[in-house]
């Protein structure tokens, strides 16, 4: 993941380990290759003669830029400048009609575009509906599919009646993406059970070896909780998702809605609000950001108008100035063949 470059160790007020890069106490312990600030940091820093080394190990702040990432969603980077911490559970709190389902939806495909893996657990929609929102914004999944780079947790399927004569029933086309996709779509046969979809997770982060790198994005918490258990399902996700292998989880609920209510904001290392208003554009309704919480990392207490264009994303502009540009470019769409 990519994160800000740390300050040089040495400069500003306080001297920092050369081992972990944090502040070094009053006495610092002193070794062949710099100061430290604790023994354990003094051992793992210093040359291992026993292995015939005469180089010091790697300090932890050449490999930690794991640590936190930017997410590519233009509006969220600008309110968090320094980037997202990694290891967070972030909840996207959207009232209806502000593209929610699309920010999630570009959540992976930013992830995808910087190499990583990424896995969408599809709640609300079924899997081949879920991919089709990356069809829709102009960001061809098929060859991350293809690749075994992006997976899709099917949490829709197993409470159909008739799963076989929804398959049967699917389109050409949604046969095609089911196909590419093959085992990337990987079904929970009972979604309403937390724990058989947490360890569904687990198992798909194990076999793309996702540890620190990636992303996991829930569409929604809305379709998923339905289980009174899934409070505590969410915390085992928490800790051995986010807190264990530094790979922040970003699930979409509505604004006010059960979901949100039952597991409360509490569980959350951050919350995204999406609202709608036309206080700022009385003859628009426009769609605002803002970050509300944000555990491990500053950001800027503000909202941010913004829209969505496909290819583009999420984009903020100035509501003041820049309205009608922007419904003049986003408003048209695309033509449609008549039929």
């Amino acid at each position: 993941m990519t994160r800000p470059a740390r300050a040089d160790r040495g400069a500003g007020r306080y001297r920092r380990c050369d081992y972990c890069g944090y502040t070094l106490p009053t006495e610092p312990h002193r070794g062949e290759r710099g100061l430290f600030c604790s023994t354990h940091c003094l051992e793992a820093g210093e040359p291992n003669e026993d292995e015939g080394s005469d180089e010091a190990p790697e300090s932890v702040l050449e490999h930690d830029a794991y640590k936190r990432f930017a997410t590519g969603v233009e509006p969220l980077d600008a309110l968090a400048p320094n980037g997202l911490p990694a290891d967070a559970l972030v909840l996207l709190s959207g009232e209806e009609g502000t593209r929610r389902a699309e920010l999630s939806t570009e959540l992976v495909w930013r992830a995808l575009e910087r190499g990583e893996r990424a896995v969408l657990v599809a709640a609300a929609d079924p899997p081949v509906a879920a991919l089709e929102r990356f069809f829709a914004a102009d960001w061809n999944v098929l060859p991350a599919l293809e690749d075994d780079r992006l997976r899709v947790l099917d949490c829709f399927t197993g409470r159909l009646d008739d799963r076989e004569g929804y398959l049967a029933s699917r389109n050409e086309w949604g046969q095609f993406v089911a196909d590419v996709a093959g085992d990337g779509i990987v079904e929970v046969s009972d979604p309403d059970d937390g724990r058989e979809v947490a360890d569904a997770l687990v198992r798909t982060l194990d076999d793309l070896e996702m540890t620190e790198t990636g992303l996991v994005a829930v569409d929604s918490l809305d379709a998923l909780l339905r289980d009174g258990s899934v409070r505590d399902v969410l915390a085992e996700v928490r800790a051995t998702v986010c807190k264990a292998r530094y790979v922040p989880v970003a699930a979409g609920a509505t604004a006010g809605g059960d979901a949100a209510a039952r597991v409360g904001e509490y569980a959350f290392d951050a919350v995204v609000d999406l609202r709608l208003t036309d206080r700022l554009a009385p003859e628009a309704r426009l769609k605002r950001l803002g970050i509300r919480k944000l555990t491990g990392a500053s950001h800027r207490p503000r909202w941010l108008a913004y829209e969505y264009a496909p290819e583009r994303g999420l984009f903020s502009f100035d509501p003041e100035t820049e309205t009608e540009r922007v419904y003049d470019i986003v408003g048209p769409g695309r033509p449609v063949d008549a039929r």
